[in-house]
């Protein structure tokens, strides 16, 4: 669970400081969304959907509905508090129109997801006139909009705060910006949500860069969206180290978030990955004692020369069952040889406890594929002769 500083949270900035990333927008003709509607993520994409002919229009609206409906939490940002981006926190800021910056940004990015618009909560930090703005971390949104990326950022797009009082004003400077004009105020921690393909270095924040090795961030994206969790923290681990790492406290502090988190995730899954060889190596031990059990019952069926008599296509069956069984269970153990230093003892005499039976199993495939092309009339003699090759 992410640890979020709560006075990292903020970073609607005073009107004075405020500075718009190029000429103030127009306000857009919205669809107003009814508050019958607004009681969760999902209800307000599916009311947006039916109610906006394009994904532009579903986003203003939205982009709206929450910048002149949700009010800044400025009591919130002084609290610490473990947050993560649930359906619980989300009905929450619903419930009490309210929130900080990561809930702002999260309940844009859900709607948006909820109506399959490819959206991403982004965390980083700000620029003022340049320099690092001192409020700390901040959260907003990146879009797909047809094959172009595109920055909203709807905290700033409330309003204002100033000291401990917020000051609600719709401002559409930062909706859907252009990620070259985005970054020279807002820096994701992780410069792939930069979305270009010359990222700004963390150690050269506000420097606009034209030149330098491309970073294909497409490919990065969507190489992202199949990655579990553990392999995005660590790829974004690696890509703010690579792009400037500890260049100013904030990023510091992500980049000691994420090496713990990494790290846990790693041990976790080495505990997860070692209780799932274990549970496969246990069921490979009771599929073992099952399929001796299969062949004793073969060994005493012969031993009374296949009587009382079975149709040749039950006998078949029999050991073909074994035969199935045992090869698959010979794949099973090897598959798990060498996963785990502390099994393989075990892994090694099981391992040999099959092969041991597979041999056996296989004799006995080839006496009963011998009893069933020999005339009925002349089968009896087969169990003689074996004994005696046996002798």
């Amino acid at each position: 669970m992410r640890i979020v500083i709560a006075l990292a949270c903020l970073l609607a900035v005073a009107s004075a400081n405020a500075q718009a990333p190029g000429p103030a927008k127009p306000a857009p003709a919205v669809v107003s969304i009814p508050d019958a509607v607004t009681g969760t993520p999902a209800g307000i994409a599916r009311w947006l959907k039916a109610h906006t002919g394009s994904n532009q229009a579903f986003q203003q609206a939205l982009y709206h509905w929450i910048a002149t409906h949700i009010a800044y939490d400025v009591p919130g940002r002084y609290q610490q508090k473990n947050y993560k981006d649930t359906a619980a926190v989300l009905q929450q800021v619903l419930q009490t129109r309210t929130g900080i910056a990561a809930d702002y940004a999260s309940l844009y990015a859900r709607v948006c997801q909820e109506a399959g618009i490819l959206a991403f909560t982004v965390n980083g930090y700000c620029l003022e006139n340049g320099n690092i703005a001192p409020a700390g971390a901040h959260d907003w949104v990146v879009v797909k909009n047809g094959g172009q990326w595109t920055i909203t950022d709807p905290t700033w797009g409330a309003g204002t705060v100033d000291g401990a009082r917020f000051t609600p004003r719709l401002s559409w400077d930062w909706f859907q910006v252009p990620p070259r004009v985005a970054v020279k105020r807002h820096i994701p921690f992780d410069p792939m949500w930069q979305c270009l393909a010359n990222p700004v270095r963390h150690d050269e924040a506000g420097v606009s860069r034209q030149n330098g090795p491309v970073f294909n961030f497409n490919d990065t994206i969507n190489k992202y969206l199949r990655q579990p969790r553990l392999e995005r923290l660590a790829g974004a681990l690696a890509r703010i180290e690579r792009y400037g790492a500890a260049a100013n406290p904030f990023v510091m502090a992500e980049l000691d978030w994420l090496r713990q988190t990494v790290q846990v995730l790693a041990a976790n899954r080495e505990i997860e990955e070692r209780n799932q060889l274990v549970d496969r190596f246990n069921a490979a031990h009771a599929d073992y004692t099952e399929l001796v059990k299969w062949y004793n019952e073969y060994v005493s069926f012969k031993n009374s020369e296949f009587l009382p008599e079975k149709p040749d296509s039950a006998v078949r069956k029999m050991m073909d069952a074994q035969v199935g069984r045992v090869e698959d269970l010979n794949k099973r153990i090897e598959a798990m040889q060498g996963r785990d230093a502390a099994m393989a003892d075990n892994l090694r005499e099981l391992g040999a406890a099959v092969e041991e039976i597979r041999a056996r199993i296989k004799a006995a495939d080839q006496f009963v594929s011998r009893y069933l092309k020999t005339e009925k009339s002349k089968r009896r003699s087969l169990f003689y002769a074996d004994v005696a090759n046996k002798s």
